[in-house]
């Protein structure tokens, strides 16, 4: 009976590994796929886009007079949130400009930017820049 349980327990282990069994032909897209070139920006460029559109709104929208100079932000798109802070508006003729500050925290990290977005039309906002502080 030893004999038996001890032959068998080898062939067990002599046999093909686990990473031989592994189908790695079928691809989802729930990971994106790694790029070679800047993998951060590539990755993370939609994101950033989806952000920096709830930014530019929640910047637009802003009370300037009544929210205490802070005002919270969040994308349920992305994950991230963060709040815009040191806003301060510049007039000239009919066209509107708001500076500001925003921090961005999401579970890939916090980052802090300085941005400016700017009236370009009847009730039409743009993001005229957004850096990140570095």
């Amino acid at each position: 009976m030893i004999a038996l349980l001890l032959g068998l327990g080898g062939c067990v282990v002599s046999g093909p590994g686990l990473g031989d069994m592994v189908d790695n032909s079928f691809i989802t897209g729930s990971i994106a796929p790694a790029v070679d070139a800047a993998p951060t920006q590539v990755a993370a460029q939609p994101d950033q886009v989806s952000d920096r559109r709830t930014v530019r709104n929640a910047v637009s929208a802003a009370d300037i007079e009544g929210a205490g100079g802070r005002y919270a932000w969040a994308n349920p798109q992305t994950g991230a949130n963060g709040v815009i802070t040191a806003l301060q508006e510049v007039r000239a003729g009919r066209q509107i400009c708001r500076k500001f500050q925003t921090s961005r925290q999401r579970f890939d990290g916090i980052a802090l930017y300085n941005g400016e977005a700017c009236t370009v039309g009847e009730g039409e906002w743009a993001l005229v820049r957004f850096d990140e502080n570095r």
